[in-house]
Parts: C-alpha cells; sequence; structure tokens
C-alpha cells in the first residue's frame, strides 16, 4: 500500500489546496478539510484523528487561530508537522499582499468563504440585516482574494456588498502561491520517504549478506573433510554452530534408501523419510527439515528442531539452503573420494572448490555490490540528464561514487587474483580439522600478535595472567576465534570514540582441578542494560555497518555447544564489561601443567 501524504486544513481554503494538487497530479497526496471555528473553540488531535485516512503515512496541519494550544500529536499519530501561519490568507495570496490589503481597512474573504457567506454571517452570529453594522466596525472595504475556482464569485461578491454597504474589490490571485507553498511540503514527503526506503533496503541488504558471509566463512571445516562420516560430522557441526538447535539427527540416504546413524524420534524419523521437496518444517513448528543432495538425487536429511532462537527460523532457513548445495557436494565428493582413493585423483577437489567458495566469494560479493550501485547511480544519473534535471551535485555526487567503487572492485579483484595462486596449496597439503595440544598462552599472544596495528600499545593496555605451561588438547582455532571475537568487540565497541583503553585476560585451572576459568575484561564504555540482555543473540548488533551481529553469538555456541562449557557477561554503562568463561577438564580431554 502507498503512504501518502495528508494535508489538513480549513474548510475555507480546500477548494484551492485540492485544486493545486489536482493541478500537480500529486496522487500520493491527500487534502481533508476541519470545520471552520477560527480557534472558537480550537481543534483537537481526537477530532482531527478521526479525519485522517488510513494510508497516510506523513500529515501535515495548517493553520492559524485554529491551531492554538493543539500542543503535540499522540505517540499513535503517523509522523506530524503542525506549520502555523501568520495569515490564513497567506496560503493562496502572497505575504506582502496581504499584509497591505489587511493594513488598508480590508476585510479578506475567499471563494468557498464567499460561496456560503449567509451561513458564515450566521456563524458568527449575526443576521442578514446587521451586516451592515457589523462590517462598518472594522473594515473599509471587502477584497476577495479570486482563485478563478468559483465562476460565479463576482456575482456573490456584488451580493455580500449590497448587504454590507462597503466597497467591494476582487484580487485576480490564481493558484501559484499556492501550489508553491504545497510544491516544498510534498517534496520534503518525498525525499523522507525516498530515503526511509533506501535505508531499510540498506538495512535488508546488509542483514542478507551478513547471513552469507558468515554462512561461508564456516564452510571452511566442511572444505577439509576427508570422508563421508566426517563431512557429516562437519555438516552438523556447521548448523549447530548457526542455528544452536536442541535436536539435531542426520539421516544417510544412498541409492534412496535412509540408513540411520542413530535412534532418531519417530515423528522426525517420519517427516524426514516423507520428505519430498527441499524443505518443510519438524512437526512441532520450532525447527526445519532439509534435503541434501546433488540434482535429483538425495544424499541426506537433516532435521534442525528446537531452535534456541525459534523467532529467527525463517532467517535460518534461507541460510540453510543456501550451504546445502555446498553440503551436498561435500557428501558426493567425500563418496567419488571413497570409490578413487587409490588412484587419488580425487583428494583435493573438495577442498578446492570448497576454499573457492570461502575465499573468494567474499570479495567476489563486495566487488558484485559495488557495481550494481555504480550502475544504479548511472541509470539515475542519465535519467536526469535526460530530463534535464540534473544538477552538478548529482554529477559530483556520481563521479565520487565511481571513484570510489572502482577502486574497491579493483583492490578486490586484486585479492581474488592473489587469492588464486594460493589454492594449488590448500588443494594439495589441506588437512581434517583435528585436535591437537598446544600451549593456550601461546595460542593467545598468536592472536595478539596476529591483530597488528589494531591493538596499539601506545593506546591499548593488554595484561595477560596465564600460566606459560597450560597446555591442552584442543582446537587452537576455536580458541583463537573466541579471543578475536572477544578482543574485536572491545575495539569495535567498547573503546569506540575513546584514544586508550586497557583489557585484561586471567586463565587458571579451577581449585578441583576439573575446570578452567577465563576472565576477560576491559574498561570501554559498558553496555547498557537491554544491550546485555542480548548480548549472545544472533544478528544483534549496535553497528550495523560496521559487523554482522554473529560474533558473540559464534563465541556463545563455540564455548557451549562445542567446548561444553558456559559464558556470563557483567556490564554496567561507563564501567566496561566482564566475560566468566568456565570450560570443563573434559573438553579438551587433558591438560598438562
Amino acid at each position: 500500500m502507498t503512504t501518502k501524504l495528508c494535508i489538513l486544513g480549513c474548510h475555507n481554503f480546500q477548494p484551492e489546496v485540492s485544486a493545486a494538487i489536482a493541478a500537480e497530479c500529486w496522487d500520493d497526496v491527500v487534502v481533508v478539510a476541519f470545520p471552520v471555528r477560527c480557534g472558537r473553540p480550537p481543534i483537537n488531535w481526537d477530532e482531527l484523528r478521526s479525519l485522517i485516512p488510513a494510508d497516510c503515512g506523513q500529515v501535515v496541519v495548517l493553520g492559524r487561530a485554529c491551531l492554538k494550544g493543539l500542543g503535540d500529536p499522540p505517540a499513535d499519530f503517523p509522523a506530524t508537522r503542525v506549520m502555523p501561519v501568520e495569515q490564513c490568507f497567506h496560503l493562496v495570496a502572497g505575504e506582502s499582499l496581504v499584509n497591505e490589503a489587511i493594513a488598508d481597512g480590508g476585510y479578506l474573504i475567499t471563494s468557498a468563504w464567499l460561496a456560503d457567506w449567509r451561513s458564515q454571517l450566521k456563524a458568527l452570529g449575526f443576521r442578514i440585516e446587521q451586516a451592515n453594522e457589523f462590517f462598518e466596525d472594522f473594515a473599509k472595504e471587502l477584497v476577495l482574494l479570486d482563485t478563478g475556482l468559483d465562476p460565479d464569485a463576482t456575482t456573490r461578491l456584488a451580493e455580500l456588498q449590497e448587504v454590507t454597504k462597503l466597497p467591494a474589490r476582487r484580487i485576480a490571485v490564481g493558484l501559484d502561491h499556492t501550489r508553491l507553498r504545497l510544491a516544498r511540503l510534498v517534496l520534503e514527503f518525498r525525499l523522507e520517504q525516498a530515503k526511509r526506503k533506501i535505508k531499510e533496503q540498506n538495512r535488508q541488504h546488509a542483514a542478507e549478506l551478513a547471513d552469507q558471509i558468515a554462512a561461508m566463512d564456516m564452510l571452511v571445516q566442511l572444505a577439509k573433510t576427508q570422508d563421508e562420516e566426517a563431512a557429516i560430522a562437519a555438516i552438523e557441526d556447521l548448523f549447530r554452530m548457526l542455528f544452536a538447535p536442541a535436536a539435531l539427527h542426520y539421516l544417510r540416504v544412498e541409492n534412496d534408501i535412509p540408513i540411520p546413524r542413530e535412534v532418531i524420534p519417530a515423528d522426525l524419523d517420519n517427516a524426514m523419510r516423507s520428505l519430498r521437496e527441499d524443505y518443510s518444517w519438524t512437526p512441532d513448528g520450532q525447527g526445519f527439515l532439509l534435503r541434501i543432495g546433488r540434482g535429483d538425487q538425495v544424499l541426506g536429511l537433516i532435521a534442525i528442531d528446537r531452535l534456541t532462537f525459534p523467532s529467527y527460523r525463517e532467517r535460518y532457513l534461507n541460510m540453510a539452503l543456501a550451504v546445502t548445495g555446498v553440503c551436498g557436494l561435500a557428501i558426493e565428493n567425500a563418496r567419488n573420494r571413497k570409490k578413487l582413493l587409490e588412484a587419488e585423483k580425487m583428494a583435493s577437489l573438495a577442498i578446492l572448490v570448497a576454499g573457492v567458495a570461502h575465499e573468494i566469494n567474499t570479495p567476489l560479493g563486495i566487488g558484485l555490490v559495488a557495481a550494481s550501485s555504480m550502475q544504479k547511480q548511472a541509470r539515475e544519473l542519465a535519467q536526469n540528464f535526460a530530463a534535464r534535471s540534473m544538477s552538478q551535485s548529482d554529477l559530483q555526487h556520481y563521479l565520487e561514487l565511481a571513484e570510489s567503487s572502482t577502486n574497491l572492485i579493483c583492490r578486490n579483484l586484486e585479492r581474488i587474483g592473489n587469492l588464486t595462486d594460493t589454492f594449488r596449496q590448500v588443494a594439495v597439503d589441506g588437512k581434517p580439522l583435528e585436535k591437537s595440544s598446544f600451549l593456550l598462552k601461546d595460542c593467545l599472544d598468536d592472536v595478539i600478535r596476529s591483530m597488528g596495528d589494531r591493538l596499539p600499545k601506545e593506546r591499548i593496555e593488554m595484561r595477560i595472567t596465564c600460566d606459560p605451561e597450560l597446555e591442552i588438547e584442543s582446537v587452537p582455532s576455536d580458541w583463537a576465534s573466541i579471543f578475536v571475537n572477544l578482543i574485536g568487540n572491545s575495539l569495535k565497541h567498547g573503546f569506540k570514540g575513546r584514544e586508550r583503553g586497557s583489557i585484561d585476560i586471567r586463565i587458571e585451572l579451577e581449585s578441583s582441578g576439573k575446570g578452567l576459568r577465563v576472565v576477560y575484561h576491559d574498561d570501554g564504555v559498558g553496555l547498557a542494560p537491554e544491550t546485555l540482555a542480548r548480548i549472545f543473540d544472533p544478528f544483534f548488533t549496535t553497528d550495523l555497518q560496521h559487523g554482522m551481529g554473529l560474533g558473540m553469538h559464534l563465541v556463545y555456541n563455540l564455548i557451549t555447544h562445542r567446548l561444553g562449557g558456559s559464558i556470563q557477561c557483567e556490564s554496567q554503562p561507563g564501567q566496561g564489561v566482564r566475560f566468566h568463561i568456565d570450560v570443563p577438564v573434559g573438553a579438551q580431554r587433558k591438560i598438562i601443567l
């Protein structure tokens, strides 16, 4: 439904406003008139509420004495602008003309007032025979501001003149003044609507792009699998990391025969075996079922049920559908690899394909977005040029956009070119993601070194408390991701707008020796209560332009699902943020002091 601008004004001026809008063919503008009372009594918001059309997106209220004491609109009103004028007649004629006529003792009238002058006199409390006495007290003449809308205006003016016994004159003002006055309101409304539409489109595009980038980044683990069981485990891990479901079940399919890998609840098992489309909702509606395959061949069925955040199930499903093709490719490649193991001809295919999907997708996507934006701006500039409405600022804006977009495209094409040189080594040397023993402090030190200039010593003070001999068996990249996201969050949000900051990280074994505790603290700006309550929610961010809203959600999933631990956050505005992370020893299999 198209959102319209609603102009509310006095009934005496409705014909002129309506005629001006009709002349300009503004089909997104409607005019509504309220009764003529000149402030006796003033209009109120409840009275105006009943006049506003349902498709009204913005309201402009025009008037003078009738607006006295109106105040601010109620919270449930559309966006409203109250625009009082010095004289009501300024709506149809220039200020100097109106002011001079009033100063000369003229009683100004419009065609709409004149068309019903007898009722107007009655509304003022006078009989027709009293009109002469009434008008002589304050007026020297009658002045009709004639916009040309009433062909009988001259006749009506003569009738009123005969009753009032005052001289009368007619000033032809036309509709130009009214049209110009309204044109600015309409253009401002349309500009605001256009900005709102562009902002919403950008928000949706950024959210969708963030979803796709996150999914591509998490395909690295899947890309390094060597056999079907490892691929299935990677797919399950991928979906757990992305969606944090309470239940996840995979049903392997080979030669159209389902092969259970575990005991699946009867209702889910029947729903999975009955799936004929690419997806379906689970019987309880709290998750979805996916078909993993290549072409018409079904390779597996997966159930993601009882989502931690079911309100995001539509977005989750779209993200899952975007990666099922790669998942199917990984399963197919695993099966092909098994058949061709002796020749080893397929050993690097899945790694190469997934490497391309992960590494090239991001710069290619950025380049396509930049090219699309430049194409759109070029089309709009051409249209403005053809319509002879192109301004110098339009051209300057396009040239600046063209320069920044081409620079962005060139940088990302160069990045793609550099990445292709590394794919050969990835294809040959890629290995499955495995746990290994490593020193946790060394892992943290590597993360800090990798951040380079983002952690300048003169601005950011790092205090690390950790036994350098603390050795654990885990996936180093998991811990690196945890520390990268925590430190990155402090730099991006905690120290935003600040010259200096400090980060304190304390890692130690619990006294019982059964768990590992990590306490992370920064002295940044802290979190508001509403932000603290949603910090681990997926897609939640306080800075959508520079974040996807998945960093802390991934930290939460890594710690709670992969490592079997827990994470809690404490913060108050202005007092920094503190994370308490507890991980059981069993999650790493061994800890060697």
